[in-house]
């Protein structure tokens, strides 16, 4: 499914005249992308994302969806606070998406235990989310995304909760997955290695309300997860990535 963002702004109202987050932004994301936003803190990452998921109403410009839709919803959110219930236990978590549905029963045991696994909750089905880590609670959350089956995954610093080894192994199953099942997936992080080692393309949003600063190809080859940042197209790409930054 590709994106296609138009002339997006976003105002929050306030007694004293609304503030915009976003301004004037364009942006396109290839069908079965990989692709990554990353700006300073405040500049509206989050907010895109809402918007793009139809938690929040544009003020102007439009949000399009382009392709044959190939899952059950258009969109699914990882948020950078997992929102779990919290009297439901982590495979009923995990599987909420589909709980609603009409998937088989058989189906939806498959469908929790397959994403629970993936993101390091084996063994934790039954548990509650009081009795988890953070980390494990954020793990909590990517697994619901994934297993809500939408065409367009849209994550909101999904890892920055977790340990390093923690997160690098589900960096690598993360991109395994999502390269098989071919979702469009945007992500919006604060950590550039992590931008450019997982997108195929990073863009770089302006430190105020305003449009793209810079959007750049990654270039190395995948699996990219575990690549060692010393690769030459990631250098290079995390080197572009500082100069937007610097200059937005």
């Amino acid at each position: 499914m590709r994106v296609e963002i138009t002339a997006l702004g976003f105002a929050y109202p306030s007694p004293s005249g609304d503030r915009a987050v976003l301004r004037n932004l364009d942006l396109e994301v290839e069908s079965a992308a990989m692709h990554a936003i990353v700006g300073k803190s405040g500049c509206g990452k989050s907010t895109l994302l809402n918007v793009i998921g139809g938690l929040r109403t544009p003020t102007s410009g439009t949000v399009e969806f382009r392709g044959t839709p190939r899952h059950r919803h258009r969109t699914a959110m990882v948020f950078e606070t997992p929102r779990l219930v919290p009297w439901w236990t982590v495979e009923r978590n995990v599987g909420i998406g589909s709980e609603f549905s009409d998937v088989r029963r058989s189906l939806y045991d498959r469908l929790v235990d397959f994403y629970t696994s993936h993101v390091g909750l084996g063994g934790l089905g039954t548990r509650f989310p009081a009795t988890l880590s953070g980390g494990q609670r954020s793990r909590a959350g990517l697994g619901r995304a994934l297993a809500h089956d939408g065409d367009v995954l849209l994550m909101d610093e999904p890892l920055a909760h977790l340990d390093a080894l923690t997160r690098r192994r589900i960096s690598i199953e993360l991109e395994a997955l999502l390269r098989i099942e071919r979702r469009t997936t945007i992500l919006s992080t604060h950590d550039i290695e992590e931008a450019v080692l997982f997108a195929d393309r990073v863009s770089v949003m302006s430190s105020g309300p305003g449009p793209i600063v810079d959007t750049i190809e990654v270039g190395a080859p995948r699996p990219r997860a575990a690549t060692s940042t010393a690769h030459p197209a990631i250098r290079s790409a995390l080197a572009r990535v500082w100069e937007a930054l610097e200059s937005s």
